[in-house]
């Protein structure tokens, strides 16, 4: 490689300005070179044929490269790696459904693996997903040098479906299963009060399932959260459970039985008006739910496609009212138990923590109350005793913030742990 980077070094030196010449290897430049194409000899040089000099196309890409943004790098070798995967196409009657779907809406299922005519997808946002990719590679890479004996990103094969799963890692001695999930704010703080969803409990253990019918040990099941923001990482387990993973399996087949009939399989989301999957990560979300045409009627996407007579207002409007009634008597609720906790020391009892943030005073602002009374003192004196208003020491005041009380559950992967080395 040293040879090529230091002709290229010459290479663009020499060439202050202009295109390139092309040369070839030879050194001679391509419209030197003999045939219609210039891709014939160059008696000069005893060149039989034109081959373009290594060196100038390094120099061409490292050009090209100088002015390319991490982000285009990533999402283009992110496509370069999903041609790769997808080289070999699916035979007729097949689907692309593997156990990584258990968390998939089902239409966006039958808009991925058998789209209606004139579908485009839309543009997704991919960059967390790039970001969770990146963490993914290097915590693998990371354990494959500590744990050598483990078995990584294996393919799997799960009855009924066509396409071949791969698991994350997997101990064949102790038997063990783990799957990584990398999460954001909303993740990270859904996991830690509610622990992993049961979709991605239900992936994990199709994928021991899988492992199982092939002859292989599980015991447990593991599902590892690395927090992308802070770094921290939570760890939740569960025994291998056969039949879970057996009835996920059965709506995943099912859901490949419908694409075999030809059925449109229905929405498992609210919509991209209320739910961020939808609005950001869903490619079929334009033509799913009529965007373009809610958009020109001056309506929201649900409320185009899902109310379409007098009778679904009508429920709309009790769903509405229903849940107001709720939110206030939940609000009321609420503030009975707030009163509860007055004075309460702060801390954690069972599955809660109790923290009282006191307030603060605030700078001071003009008291214009005591200033209008100020005024009015100082007008009962005779005109030549009356102050000028530039020599006045106007009041102020400082008031307090009102205090707020935090109570938020215990992080689901605390509970119940032991205490931590060295306290009490």
């Amino acid at each position: 490689m040293k040879l090529p980077i230091e002709r290229a070094r010459t290479l663009a030196a020499a060439r202050l300005i202009g295109p390139s010449p092309l040369p070839c290897r030879c050194g001679a430049p391509r419209h030197a070179h003999r045939g219609q194409k210039r891709s014939g000899g160059h008696p000069a040089t005893s060149c039989a044929r034109y081959r373009r000099d290594p060196a100038d196309l390094l120099l061409e890409r490292a050009q090209t490269a100088a002015h390319n943004r991490l982000g285009d790098d990533l999402a283009a070798s992110e496509r370069t790696g999903r041609r790769r995967r997808s080289r070999r196409p699916k035979q007729p009657g097949q689907w692309s459904i593997g156990a990584s779907d258990t968390s998939s809406c089902r239409r966006a299922i039958w808009y991925r693996e058998d789209p209606p005519s004139g579908y485009v997808p839309a543009p997704v946002d991919r960059r967390a997903a790039r970001a969770g990719t990146l963490i993914h590679d290097s915590v693998s890479r990371r354990r494959r040098a500590l744990y050598p004996w483990r078995l990584y990103e294996q393919s799997v094969t799960l009855p009924g479906l066509d396409r071949p799963s791969r698991y994350d890692e997997y101990d064949p001695v102790t038997g063990v299963l783990y799957d990584y999930k990398t999460a954001g704010d909303w993740k990270w703080s859904l996991v830690g009060d509610d622990g992993p969803p049961e979709t991605e409990w239900d992936q994990t253990q199709l994928y021991a399932l899988a492992l199982n019918l092939a002859g292989e040990r599980v015991t447990e099941v593991r599902i590892v959260y690395f927090e992308r923001k802070s770094g921290a990482d939570e760890e939740f387990a569960r025994p291998f459970d056969e039949q879970a993973a057996r009835r996920a399996l059965g709506r995943l087949t099912a859901i490949a039985t419908a694409l075999d009939l030809g059925t449109a399989l229905p929405r498992d989301r609210s919509g991209p008006s209320t739910d961020v999957i939808c609005r950001r990560y869903c490619p079929a979300r334009v033509d799913c739910w009529n965007m373009l045409q809610a958009e020109a009627v001056g309506r929201s996407p649900e409320s185009y496609t899902l109310v379409t007579d007098k009778a679904d207002i009508e429920w709309a409007l009790g769903e509405y009212d229903r849940h107001r009634a709720a939110k206030s008597a939940a609000e009321k609720a609420q503030n009975i138990a707030r009163a509860l906790l007055d004075g309460v020391p702060p801390g954690t009892y069972g599955a809660y923590e109790y923290m009282h943030i006191a307030g603060r005073l605030k700078d001071p602002e003009p008291d214009t109350a005591a200033r209008v009374r100020q005024l009015e003192a100082f007008w009962d004196n005779q005109p030549n005793e009356r102050p000028a208003l530039h020599e006045l020491d106007y009041p102020t005041k400082r008031t307090r913030t009102s205090g707020s009380t935090q109570v938020r559950r215990v992080r689901a992967a605390k509970r119940g742990a032991p205490p931590a080395r060295g306290s009490q």
